[in-house]
């Protein structure tokens, strides 16, 4: 049973990395195809896991309750089998919400984590009032986070500002049209700054755009002619500035806020008024001409839109733009020829990836609905970054990239040249974290739900017969569900063979990374190792606080380094969790190496990267603020109990594992970021109504 064709791993950027300068250009293709080949059969030994139980002898699965009723089926049982144990009498329906015997709608992983009987219990015992508000939870599932988001944000971003303009092409042929327009305040100069700073930033997370082609296709002509209402490239320019104002004010001005003496790390502009709002409404307004398109220009300008809401905090705005983008997408693959050795093939391969991440974060976290452009895994090939490797070739033999006059110098290039290694092992590192969650944790409901864009539904078939692509992975997730579910009515603990295994494959991943994004848990806090002529630099790229000052770290280092890494140790988290639940509800049945394995958990989620400084400062830059600020939460809420419950403490000063300045330094850091975000994050700020008595915190001022 093979998952899919192209799906590149560590080894394969560890292969490219390797190879990269033995072959001459025609070989490389060559090299990256034999690759990408070779992938596909050494790749899953996981896929092959005998993982069965569950399953009836000729492969078909038995009826089964759905995951939510048996989910809620086991917390009444176990809240139910908790509170008789206290008290001494046999548990009575009646001392119980009815709602508990309910299937309540789904909730994403993160949130479940607050409903887990023992920590459901704990904080309606504390007292907290906002505890109060669980059982709505209950009874309306991840629907009802939804809402809380949807009041932070009842109006859309302000459109009063906008840019001055005048009509540069106007004549009497024009006479009933709208004419191209130029903006004054709008110089070369920033136009070259805002150009900068989205591709040192934003460009260097998810590379959807090729700077030298912007400048020299899109946006000299614009100087030219000026911007018109039915030109995507107008739009995609406008928004490229939006997204750089963002990042030059993003890192170097005024915080929006200080509370408690802490300074915001959303910096620049107003808290409803973010930087480059005038230039993102400009964009916006002419976007209305060319959002039915279905160009890659289009998925473009929706990224680039989805991506400034997310920097601004506008979640739901956010999961729109992106499903505009995937929807476009998904069109544009299916429904046109493709050369995916071309140079905008390759840019659609990006922007399909692209895609992919984004809605696999708020459908995870948000329980937001797919589009079903993860169907299509198996026919859209990673990307190669052609232009990139063509002008660091150019740079070597002396001679310049193919358009003859390259905007970004060659040295400039080879400086950055990592961004794709990093994309490639997000991409990667994708296919673990999906596979985290269909096993252990959500692998029912993947087959109950159903993408927005339905495919041919036909299995591909492999020369022996077995499946491959998203069906062999659903097909793989409902044979194990029985197994592999975090909690249920019979509780066989969780799936040790599956989880060892995992585990093996996370670390071989971070194993087989090129040397520049290499790392070990003793130096997660180093600079990356880009360079291994040079030394590192004696100070951290990481800690706790590195004072009032902004840092802004070039080609976005520490942002790009704290996203892959942090995801890394996320995953590593998701593997383990379910040990943390059966030290929590089962401790009797706690073995010496489930108390390892629950200690690695915790172990785990504690000083995070993205969460420390210097990301945490510039909270603008960080991608997909939602997915860590949901997943925050859930983890603030076990390290809590790290304290009040006596199994998880014991294993915490016995196991020898995790330390309690770690815990404590990882709670202050992810407090400090719930405190921030919640000025802007509805979710967070009603999360925030619960941590706030939970730890004993001052009031704000």
């Amino acid at each position: 049973m093979k998952f899919g064709r192209n799906v590149v791993s560590a080894g394969a950027l560890a292969s490219i990395a390797s190879t990269e300068n033995r072959f001459p250009r025609s070989k490389k293709d060559q090299t990256m195809v034999h690759i990408l080949d070779a992938l596909s059969r050494l790749e899953n030994k996981f896929d092959n896991l005998a993982m069965t139980s569950g399953s009836s002898p000729d492969g078909s699965t038995p009826s089964r309750r759905t995951a939510s009723q048996r989910t809620a089926s086991a917390t009444s049982s176990s809240m139910s089998t908790m509170k008789a144990s206290q008290s001494g009498i046999p548990p009575q329906g009646s001392e119980y919400p009815g709602h508990f015997k309910q299937p309540y709608q789904h909730l994403t992983v993160p949130h479940k984590v607050m409903l887990w009987p023992g920590i459901y219990i704990h904080l309606l015992n504390s007292g907290i009032p906002a505890a109060s508000d669980l059982q709505y939870v209950l009874q309306e599932g991840t629907h009802w986070f939804i809402q809380r988001e949807m009041a932070k944000h009842p109006d859309p971003l302000p459109s009063r500002l906008g840019l001055p303009c005048f009509a540069i092409n106007a004549g009497p042929h024009e006479h009933g049209r709208a004419a191209n327009v130029a903006f004054p305040t709008l110089t070369i100069q920033q136009i070259q700054e805002f150009s900068d700073a989205y591709f040192n930033t934003f460009n260097v997370l998810y590379p959807i755009l090729n700077q030298e082609t912007f400048m020299n296709v899109i946006v000299t002509p614009l100087l030219r002619e000026g911007y018109g209402d039915g030109d995507a490239g107008s739009v995609l320019a406008l928004m490229v500035f939006a997204l750089g104002k963002v990042a030059v004010e993003g890192v170097l001005h005024r915080p929006v806020s200080v509370v408690n003496g802490q300074l915001s790390g959303f910096r620049g502009g107003t808290i409803n008024e973010p930087p480059g709002l005038e230039l993102f409404n400009e964009a916006r307004r002419r976007h209305g001409f060319v959002m039915t398109q279905c160009s890659l220009e289009n998925v473009q300008i929706n990224l680039l839109q989805a991506t400034y809401y997310e920097a601004t905090a506008r979640h739901l705005d956010f999961w729109r733009s992106t499903v505009a983008a995937s929807m476009a997408c998904q069109v544009l693959v299916r429904c046109q020829p493709i050369d995916w050795s071309s140079a905008e093939g390759d840019l659609i391969k990006r922007a399909y990836w692209t895609c992919v991440l984004s809605e696999d974060l708020y459908h995870l976290d948000l329980d937001l609905p797919q589009t079903g452009i993860h169907t299509m895994d198996d026919e859209v090939p990673m990307p190669y970054f052609h232009q990139a490797q063509e002008q660091e070739e150019g740079h070597q033999s002396g001679g310049n990239s193919i358009s003859g006059n390259s905007t970004v110098g060659a040295g400039a290039n080879e400086e950055r040249s990592h961004f794709q290694y990093h994309f490639l092992a997000i991409i990667a590192l994708r296919r673990h974290i999906a596979r985290i969650h269909n096993v252990i944790h959500e692998s029912e409901r993947a087959m109950q739900s159903e993408p927005l864009w339905q495919g041919s539904g036909s299995l591909e078939k492999e020369p022996d017969g077995s499946t491959t692509g998203t069906h062999a992975h659903q097909k793989l997730a409902t044979s194990t569900v029985q197994a592999a579910s975090e909690s249920f009515d019979d509780y066989g603990g969780p799936p040790v063979a599956v989880i060892r295994e995992m585990v093996r494959q996370l670390d071989s991943w971070r194993a087989l990374l090129p040397r520049p994004l290499q790392w070990s848990d003793n130096d997660k806090f180093d600079f990356p190792a880009t360079d291994p002529m040079t030394r590192r630099p004696n100070e951290p790229l990481f800690s706790v606080d590195q004072g009032p000052i902004p840092i802004g770290h070039q080609y976005n280092l520490d942002v790009v380094t704290a996203q892959l890494r942090t995801r890394f140790y996320y995953a590593r988290f998701m593997t383990y969790r379910p040990f943390v639940y059966k030290a929590l509800h089962f401790p009797e049945l706690m073995t010496p190496d489930d108390c390892n394995c629950c200690a690695l958990a915790i172990k785990s989620v504690c000083l995070w990267p993205l969460a420390m400084a210097p990301p945490k400062n510039k909270k603008r830059l960080v991608p997909h603020m939602f997915a860590w600020t949901q997943s925050f939460m859930g983890i603030l809420l076990i390290l809590r109990m790290t304290t009040a419950n006596d199994c998880l403490s014991r294993i915490v000063d016995e196991a020898h594992v995790v330390g309690r300045q770690e815990i404590e330094s990882t709670m202050d850091i992810m407090l400090d970021w719930m405190r921030d975000v919640k000025q802007v994050d509805g979710i967070a700020e009603w999360s925030w109504g619960i941590l706030e008595p939970l730890y004993g915190l001052q009031p704000e001022q």
